[in-house]
């Protein structure tokens, strides 16, 4: 999946940010709102910059498998998800 071309319909969207710990051992992080000012894939395809505002961004890590996975207009909206198991963290966009 070209994850930074399927995400960029979304810029100028408000999105939900919620970043989970599968570990289980850290506090799970208050969801952020923002509006999805435009999204960037670095060029070693490792991560996608998800900028907040100019300067600002979320870094998410992509993955090639079912471990990063775009789902359009589903029952909770447009969800954009990637984990990742070695640092034990969910990322979640949501678009409702």
């Amino acid at each position: 999946m070209d994850v930074e071309k399927a995400l960029k319909p979304l810029c100028g969207r408000t999105v939900e940010a919620l970043i989970e710990d599968l570990a289980g051992h850290d506090p799970v992080a208050p969801p952020r709102i923002f509006e999805l000012i435009r999204v960037k894939l670095l060029p070693e395809g490792t991560h996608l910059k998800c900028y907040l505002n100019l300067t600002q961004f979320l870094s998410i890590p992509v993955f090639d498998d079912e471990q990063t996975r775009l789902t359009l207009d589903g029952p909770d909206g447009t969800t954009f998800v990637s984990e990742d198991l070695k640092g034990q963290l969910r990322y979640t966009l949501i678009w409702r």
